[in-house]
């Protein structure tokens, strides 16, 4: 009479197995989420080639780079009501339809940007600004309060002023001083320190629609005093770090960051090269405002990509900046006309 033989897994067999595929499982998902990232960052610097382009046939047409702010006719001299560049280009990223509805709704800039009439147009999201790698940004209840998120915001260089276009020394400024609805436009004949030389646009964290705590993509407000800046351009890193840290320890946030293309404001689509890429400290304006960041203050360009963040340069083309650049660098490239040729590495 035969024996017939069982064969099985012992227990311990068992555990082996699992604890190897366990093994293998973490040593794949590190190479998987890279390879996502990748693929993310590859899809953000396409971003960035095409919004270089556009800028570069919008100049084509109308001899001039957009202005930053375009200050809407029912408020002259206001420019936090005002226009974004973006706006202006959205014919060149294939949005001539809704480029033409935001003309003809908002009258050729009479109304605000966030006037009734503009409330479900100026919610349209955009891919084209925005970068995979980041998050949205949090819907709200009515379309009023609603942001399609923005990812990307043009320079005004080495300044604090965003609203002083005469001590703007980056590729793009305004509003207009007299309060005229062209804004101050920039001429690749005004960028002396030549294009690829020179930052066009860089990268930008959205909010989280949450004042009462500070993350990355939300910016210090000192709402009831605090400290201003003691520079207006090319600030020292000692000068830096010590606005910085009375930044950090405020307790009033601006969570709105991102939130909209089409206004024309720090922080929604305007950054500063006076703090290096993804600061370790918070973007900080100088005083309190409302709904965004419309003073004049420090906004470091940030992303979720390691190490750096992606920008356009003058030239249309796409880089990676690492955010260890020296700073007096940084701080060279983004102004147009200061004499001080970079040589990026």
């Amino acid at each position: 009479m035969k024996t017939l033989n069982r064969t099985a897994f012992t227990l311990v067999e068992l555990l082996v197995v699992i604890a190897i595929i366990g093994v293998l499982i973490a040593l794949l998902l590190p190479a998987v989420q890279q390879a996502r990232e990748a693929a993310r960052r590859m899809s953000c610097s396409n971003n960035f080639k095409q919004l270089g382009l556009a800028m570069h046939n919008y100049h084509d047409t109308h001899n001039a780079f957009p202005a930053f702010n375009y200050m809407p006719g029912v408020d002259p001299g206001y420019p936090y009501p005002g226009y974004s560049a973006f706006t202006q280009i959205l014919p060149y990223i294939e949005q001539s339809a809704l480029s033409d509805q935001v003309a003809s709704t908002s009258q050729q800039f009479w109304l605000r940007w966030y006037d009734g009439p503009m409330e479900s147009l100026r919610a349209t999201p955009l891919a084209a600004f925005k970068c995979p790698s980041d998050g949205d940004f949090p819907a709200a209840a009515t379309n009023r309060d609603n942001g399609p998120g923005c990812n990307y915001a043009v320079s005004i260089g080495s300044s604090t002023k965003y609203s002083t276009p005469t001590q703007q020394n980056g590729m793009f400024r305004g509003p207009a001083p007299n309060g005229s609805t062209t804004g101050v436009e920039t001429a690749m004949r005004d960028i002396t320190d030549g294009l690829s030389n020179t930052l066009m646009a860089s990268e930008q964290l959205v909010g989280d629609r949450n004042d009462t705590s500070l993350m990355n993509g939300n910016s210090s407000e000192p709402r009831k005093g605090g400290s201003a800046a003691s520079f207006t351009t090319y600030p020292s890193q000692s000068a830096l770090d010590t606005f910085g840290q009375a930044c950090e320890g405020l307790t009033t946030h601006n969570s709105t960051n991102g939130q909209h293309w089409i206004c024309g404001l720090p922080s929604q689509t305007g950054i500063n090269t006076l703090a290096p890429p993804n600061w370790k400290y918070p973007n900080c304006q100088n005083s309190g405002s409302g709904f965004a960041s419309d003073r004049d203050g420090v906004y470091a360009p940030r992303s979720r990509h390691p190490g750096g963040v992606l920008v356009t340069v003058g030239d249309a083309s796409a880089r990676f900046i690492s955010e260890t650049i020296d700073l007096e660098t940084w701080q060279n490239f983004g102004g147009r006309d200061d004499g001080k040729v970079v040589q990026l590495p």
